[in-house]
């Protein structure tokens, strides 16, 4: 793993040699934007939730009265948290904003709570296209403000409070960090957008090369965005599209990770290259070898899992709770 700084993002990035556990698993996987029903793609990524998971020292269910009905939120409690009070990291699932389960990303989220020895908090938003953006940002915003809020009563330091997401998470956690910059909200210790859709991938060289056969479909991509918007959404909106926001000053310290084997590396490597020149304190990672999705691939290579411990060490090295 090559980790870069704000002065050394590279100009482009592309494919090395795919690692041939996942190139195995593949063909046996789900895929997400698959041209099935959604109800079938869901049930396709049923198996990504299924037992047994990892040793945690706990888990357990937040449900608060959130802005559009009750909020369910999973949290994991390290075996040894490495500070007292804990950092966190509050998690937005990937699915194109119209898949994912907590379970389907419980593997991911106890392996990163133990390794960083942080507790981490998954949030359960509203699917499309049953809730219609803004619903999703909504009730991401309102939990990181809560948990800012409630900090002292869940052991957390404020100091020390991360938002990371994956895929459509990645893309609502450059928006939130975005919202809360721009309304003058809490500041989040770090942001952690892994393989983000920062902007549509469909006129991009990724987009292109890797457009099918590799867990995400390129032009699954914009039917799953057809399920988030109305007809009277702006799709060039900075809080839809985060790539186009007019300035991407005064944002959080970031991790930003892309993948070789990804309709979405090069719209994540661009966004990382703004961040930088917007002199932000910047992560960047670059895994030529894997696919989108890698942290729900842990049990089928031995590459995925060792990715998404290098995350959980570089979001402990971040929060400085080593």
């Amino acid at each position: 793993m090559t980790v870069y700084d704000r002065h050394s993002i590279p100009e482009s990035v592309g494919r090395g040699t795919l690692d041939p556990e996942l190139e195995a698993w593949l063909p046996h996987g789900p895929t997400l934007g698959a041209d099935v029903s959604i109800a079938q793609g869901r049930r396709d990524h049923a198996v990504l939730g299924e037992g047994p998971w990892p040793e945690i020292g706990a888990v357990d269910t937040l449900i608060l009265p959130g802005p559009h009905g009750s909020l369910t939120v999973r949290r994991h409690t390290p075996t040894r948290p490495s500070r007292d009070p804990s950092a966190a990291l509050v998690y937005i699932h990937g699915g194109g904003f119209t898949y994912g389960t907590l379970d389907e990303f419980e593997v991911p989220m106890r392996l990163i709570a133990e390794r960083a020895g942080i507790l981490t908090y998954a949030v359960d938003y509203q699917l499309a296209p049953e809730a219609k953006y803004p619903t999703q940002i909504d009730e991401i915003e309102f939990f990181v403000r809560w948990l800012f809020e409630h900090a002292e009563d869940e052991h957390v330091d404020p100091a020390r409070i991360a938002l990371g997401g994956d895929s459509a998470g990645g893309n609502m956690t450059c928006v939130i960090a975005l919202k809360l910059r721009d309304e003058h909200g809490p500041r989040l210790a770090l942001q952690v957008p892994l393989f983000p859709e920062a902007a549509f991938p469909g006129d991009t060289l990724s987009g292109s090369e890797n457009r099918t056969g590799l867990y995400l479909e390129t032009n699954g991509i914009y039917e799953m965005v057809r399920n988030l918007l109305k007809n009277s959404d702006d799709g060039r909106h900075p809080y839809v599209t985060p790539l186009n926001a007019e300035s991407h000053a005064d944002l959080p310290p970031t991790i930003l990770v892309t993948n070789g084997y990804d309709p979405l590396r090069d719209v994540g490597h661009e966004y990382a290259r703004r961040l930088a020149a917007a002199g932000n304190d910047i992560s960047y990672v670059h895994n030529p070898d894997l696919t989108h999705g890698f942290p729900q691939f842990t049990r089928y290579s031995r590459a995925c899992h060792a990715a998404t411990e290098q995350l959980a060490d570089l979001i402990k090295a971040k929060l400085n709770v080593g």
